[in-house]
């Protein structure tokens, strides 16, 4: 039951309230055994459950074979449930007296701390995420990154122990911090929506819809050639400052490539493009594949970023580098090696930073750029390979870094989600999934 409340909390579904409640069968269920195994076993179940329901993207993985994706899929989910039982463990030693601040603590260090470390960390999996649709109680996020699972595991405890214990004390401070929450939500909402605002940039985002099979499909590249120049030629028309296009939108190495790339560059008049490319480097004799953006310049110049957090077992292998180098079956680049430069670009009198796909997931990459200047974010991403809930949960991710950091994101994804959010989480355009869609906006940067 906890697994399934807890599932149901995340996007697609977005019943965030189910998460206030859905540690409670749980909790019930521990406090009511004393063998500790038998506590761990509980907390095993009810994570793969709600994996089983989070991360069913994964299983419907089309960037690889049916039968590596399950596998994946099954072993991730089985992998991330070692946190949760370390976190059930952790319960059975605090005292009752202080278990309101340490259990909620305990969460955040074993799950959403030690999970979120090496190459299979998963900050997607993240309690926030399941209040993402709840825009005055994602405001806590600014405060601190786990703000608002504190407060999600903390609902939990004391919700059970009114329920449990009838002493409506509880129940009373439930509702007095939820509604101090709402109020301190709605007081910031208020307040970077009526911020000064120093400036405006034109921003057009193509979404081109071409599915990865067309896209690497050889026999359709003039085709595809064909829709990326129909989206820049609309984008033109609406007088863009910065057109921004998803991950891999062009399959040409066009940092490699002068031909390819003036190509595209000849028709820029005072407008930056962005997009998604494949890069190729020879560091120390070694050539080296990036999943990279490349902004190109009216002035003819470029400059490039490599993607810092890659997808395991998508992008790289870990672990058996040497002995796997291939799981991506569209291109013959699917061993990639991660970027390492938290890069900001200068954009006319302003400056911007690029993340790609997973990047987004990570808090602590998009706080980086924001640290080196960045005043707005272009996230690029295509969620095509991977079914319908991946896009919703990616956008809301955007969402959350939206008021984390406090700057503007722009996301364009290849099918959808692509979207504008501003730094108080309001979004002022959303996409539809699979439409071939241009879509331009005055978007405001803040001073």
């Amino acid at each position: 039951m906890s697994g399934l409340l807890l599932g149901l909390s995340y996007p697609p579904f977005s019943l965030g309230f189910l998460a206030w409640i859905a540690f409670i069968p749980l909790l019930h269920c521990i406090s009511k055994e004393e063998r500790i195994g038998q506590k761990a076993l509980f907390g095993f179940v009810a994570c793969f459950t709600s994996n089983l329901i989070i991360l069913n993207w994964m299983g419907l993985n089309s960037g690889t074979s049916p039968t590596v994706a399950i596998i994946s899929y099954l072993a991730l989910s089985l992998y991330l449930t070692i946190f949760w039982m370390a976190f059930i463990i952790s319960t059975h030693f605090i005292p009752k007296k202080i278990e309101l601040l340490l259990t909620p603590l305990s969460w955040i260090f074993f799950v959403e701390f030690l999970r979120n470390i090496g190459p299979l960390a998963g900050p997607w999996m993240n309690l926030s995420l399941t209040q993402s649709e709840y825009i005055r109680i994602i405001q806590l996020a600014s405060i601190e990154v786990h703000a608002i699972s504190f407060m999600v595991i903390f609902f939990n405890l004391i919700l059970y122990r009114f329920f449990i214990e009838r002493n409506t004390v509880f129940l009373k401070y439930f509702v007095l911090i939820l509604c101090s929450i709402l109020f301190f939500g709605n007081y910031h909402v208020n307040s970077q929506n009526n911020r000064s605002i120093e400036k405006s940039v034109n921003v057009s985002i193509g979404q081109p819809s071409i599915f990865p099979d067309e896209k690497w499909n050889p026999n359709l590249r003039l085709r595809n050639l064909a829709v990326m120049d129909s989206l820049l030629v609309k984008s033109l028309e609406d007088n863009a400052d910065i057109i921004i296009w998803p991950e891999v939108a062009v399959t040409s190495f066009l940092a490699n490539n002068p031909y390819d790339r003036v190509r595209y560059q000849d028709k820029l008049s005072g407008t930056y493009l962005i997009t998604g490319i494949p890069e190729r480097k020879n560091i120390d004799g070694i050539n080296q594949n990036f999943n990279s953006s490349i902004i190109l310049k009216p002035d003819g110049s470029f400059d490039t970023y490599q993607k810092i957090f890659l997808v395991p077992f998508a992008e790289y292998v870990p672990f058996f580098r040497n002995w796997i180098t291939k799981m991506n079956q569209f291109d013959d680049i699917g061993s990639f090696y991660p970027g390492s430069e938290y890069k900001t670009f200068n954009i006319d009198d302003f400056k911007a930073s690029i993340l790609i796909c997973y990047d987004s997931s990570s808090p602590q990459i998009v706080e980086k750029m924001v640290d080196n200047g960045a005043e707005i974010i272009f996230i690029i991403t295509n969620d095509s390979y991977v079914g319908q809930f991946m896009p919703y949960q990616h956008f809301q991710l955007a969402r959350l870094r939206a008021v984390e950091q406090r700057v503007p994101i722009i996301q364009s994804a290849n099918t959808g989600i692509s979207g504008i959010i501003l730094p108080s989480g309001k979004i002022i355009y959303r996409s539809k999934l699979n439409e071939r869609i241009v879509f331009t906006m005055e978007v405001p940067l803040y001073e």
